[in-house]
């Protein structure tokens, strides 16, 4: 019988050749720091959120020798960078970023960070709407379940021959308790709905 193992071996040392090839990184700090970092993208509004902020690494896929990168910072003029990778684990770049003087470039700058908190202020909220849409969807269903427990004490109640005595009593209290209860689940019901949908709509307006 011909032993495995061998294969067994070269299979786990091509896999691991395999994925160090897959995870070569290029690091990227700037002067002055921090920075964002778009990858493989030439970007002319930078409302977007950055693919990785700087200093910081930006993974390499297998194959590639070559990254576009485009550096922005407010204050600074946007640049952008073809970067040819080595063969090894990691490559280290450093950019010097050029200062911009021109009020207008400026401005179009900080335009597209507001819209950039907005978009995330938007996403943000139209995440926490699922909070109050699911809790108008539990409401409705307990809203449903006291409606039904409801109508099944008001159908013993009027099938019921004796008016009178502690169950008759009963019945009635518990009719009571569980209309009530449902009148409550309903406006909770309502509320947390109209929340939810406001949220939403508005982390959708805000969110473009």
């Amino acid at each position: 019988m011909i032993s495995k193992f061998p294969l067994i071996f070269a299979l786990a040392l091509a896999s691991l050749a395999l994925a160090q090839e897959a995870h070569r990184y290029l690091h990227i700090s700037t002067n002055p720091s921090y920075a964002d970092a778009y990858v493989n993208s030439t970007r002319k509004n930078f409302a977007a959120n950055p693919d990785v902020s700087l200093p910081g690494y930006i993974e390499v896929p297998a194959g590639e020798g070559n990254v576009l990168v485009t550096i922005f910072k407010p204050g600074y003029r946007d640049t952008t960078i073809n970067v040819t990778v080595s063969d090894k684990d990691t490559s280290y770049l450093i950019v010097s970023l050029s200062p911009s003087y021109d009020d207008v470039y400026l401005e179009r700058q900080q335009k597209a960070l507001s819209h950039r908190t907005r978009r995330n202020i938007g996403f943000r909220l139209a995440i926490a709407s699922a909070a109050p849409l699911v809790a108008s969807g539990i409401a409705a269903l307990v809203t449903e379940y006291n409606i039904g427990k409801a109508n099944d004490k008001k159908d013993l109640i009027e099938k019921s021959v004796i008016r009178e005595g502690d169950e008759y009593a009963r019945n009635l209290e518990r009719y009571g308790e569980y209309r009530d209860d449902a009148e409550s689940a309903k406006k909770v019901t309502v509320g947390t709905f109209i929340a939810g949908v406001a949220l939403l709509g508005f982390g959708l307006i805000l969110s473009f």
